[in-house]
């Protein structure tokens, strides 16, 4: 029967900084985004537009999958995160994620998990570092 391996940590204010790291968040978001987070273009067919643009459904897609969140758990992220920032959004529901997202290209990189992430809205879409 194989054990597990066991380590010892040498340097103890490393290893209490690095566990401190992984709860850190930072999030950025332009001004330009705010600007264009409500649709202004009508599509001139029968019915309501669509409120939200693509950009704001793209960015509570990527937040979704990024941390691995259920629709809801993903709107009320977002409006927290909104609120704690001082911008005034509405942040679409779930079931308008849902219906949205599938027609939309949405395409994330694989980033090791050791690394960290850092999700950039700006005027050039959603990008990850």
């Amino acid at each position: 029967m194989k054990t597990k391996a066991q380590y010892k940590v040498q340097n103890w204010s490393a290893y209490d900084a690095s566990l401190k790291q992984r709860g850190s968040i930072t999030f950025w978001v332009n001004e330009e985004i705010i600007e264009q987070w409500r649709n202004q273009q009508k599509t001139g067919k029968k019915g309501a537009s669509n409120y939200y643009s693509d950009v704001a459904i793209a960015t509570m897609g990527t937040v979704q999958s990024v941390f691995n969140l259920a629709g809801r758990q993903a709107e009320g992220f977002l409006e927290s995160l909104f609120m704690l920032m001082g911008i005034e959004l509405a942040v679409p529901d779930h079931s308008t994620l849902c219906c949205r997202l599938s027609k939309l290209s949405v395409t994330l990189p694989v980033i090791p998990k050791n690394d960290a992430i850092h999700v950039v809205v700006d005027s050039t879409g959603v990008s990850y570092c």
